[in-house]
């Protein structure tokens, strides 16, 4: 079972009372003006760093900057231009609205070649995002050069659906491309990966029995995480905004009620398992601290699964996206160990099963022992 689903009960009509007798007393933009600026003072480093990403971007793209707070776009003529890869948009995986993904195929792949899949989740706070925002599309080039297909694929997202139907399209997701991918050049061999609600989707997908079917799970050789939440419990105790008990209400309701909150924690579901896991926080994320990650690595561990958690230097919640392009990380703080991951992941014996790899707070060196135990 995925999780419970309920039909709207009175704790979701109180919220909604609750909701428009607030509104009642204070304006909507004055409610949005004191959470957005409660928010940025909170968020303080990862807020400017998301601004600070888009003013890269659109230099580098050419494109025109949005809003302070507005997300940056990526025209398909652009990515496939840029990852020099044929694109095909918006391909329906179920019959719902927004249930469509991308495949980008790179443009020297051979008509006799097969090559291993790439699919990339959006994070959002399960209220958002976009497959088609730069800040998730960027480093598709990245995973092209290293001899992939690169799939990003958009799911229903609260309050149209609660998280049953959020985790249900990404299971629909996979299961189409695993019974679709070969027509595109694709083998049935996949690399996920997920950012922040992204990751906490991958991960739960893959450590929650009966969310996919075994011959699906199987198919699955690794997984990146990047700065996701695992333990929700934990993560609603983070909670210190305005208007926080009534946001926690419609965090419950999100998530099917307050009682789910554990079994939909990936922290608690966590089994022995093939998948190899890759998990990466910013030293300076406040959105999802390092903790979350930490958590979900010791589960791991504890179960006997391969496990690395890299914690990146002077990176906060979105920085983690950013350092996957050797393009914008200049540090060199994780796109050489990204692609070195993503060049070895065809080839798993290299992995020390149990054991885990950390990267270092503060050193390069650590990274570069690392990447000088891989073969080759």
């Amino acid at each position: 079972m995925i999780c419970k689903r309920h039909t709207p009960t009175l704790q979701s009509t109180t919220v909604l009372v609750l909701f428009f007798l607030l509104l009642s007393y204070i304006s909507l933009e004055n409610a949005a003006s004191i959470l957005s600026r409660k928010l940025e003072e909170q968020f303080a480093f990862s807020f400017w760093e998301n601004e600070r990403m888009k003013d890269e971007f659109a230099r580098f793209f050419g494109l025109k900057r949005p809003e302070t707070g507005k997300p940056l776009f990526m025209p398909p003529p652009i990515l496939a231009d840029y990852a020099e890869a044929l694109v095909y948009k918006d391909i329906p995986y179920g019959k719902k609205k927004g249930q469509t993904l991308d495949i980008l195929v790179p443009l020297r792949l051979r008509s006799d070649e097969k090559l291993p899949v790439f699919v990339f989740v959006h994070g959002g706070t399960w209220i958002g995002g976009s497959k088609d925002e730069v800040l998730y599309s960027h480093f598709a080039r990245e995973v092209l050069k290293a001899g992939y297909l690169f799939v990003s694929l958009d799911y229903r997202v609260y309050p149209k659906v609660r998280f049953s139907g959020i985790l249900g399209d990404i299971r629909q997701a996979l299961l189409w491309l695993f019974a679709h991918i070969e027509e595109y050049g694709g083998r049935k061999k996949f690399v996920l990966c997920g950012h922040s609600a992204g990751a906490h989707l991958v991960a739960l997908a893959t450590v929650q029995h009966g969310v996919l079917p075994e011959d699906v799970l199987r198919s699955i050789t690794q997984v990146f995480l990047l700065s996701g939440p695992y333990d929700l419990p934990a993560y609603d105790e983070t909670l210190d905004i305005p208007f926080k008990n009534l946001i926690r209400q419609v965090f419950f309701d999100l998530f099917e009620g307050r009682n789910n909150l554990r079994e939909l924690s990936p922290v608690f579901q966590v089994e022995h398992t093939h998948i190899s896991y890759v998990l990466v926080v910013g030293e300076r994320d406040e959105i999802t601290p390092r903790e979350q990650s930490e958590k979900l690595l010791a589960k791991l561990l504890e179960k006997h699964n391969t496990a690395f958690l890299f914690v990146v230097p002077n990176v906060g919640h979105g920085g983690t996206l950013f350092v996957l392009n050797p393009d914008f990380d200049r540090e060199g703080a994780f796109a050489p160990i990204f692609r070195t991951l993503l060049e070895q992941s065809a080839e798993t014996s290299w992995y020390n099963r149990g054991e885990s790899w950390r990267g270092s707070t503060g050193t390069g060196t650590s990274y570069c022992h690392f990447l000088s135990s891989l073969p080759g």
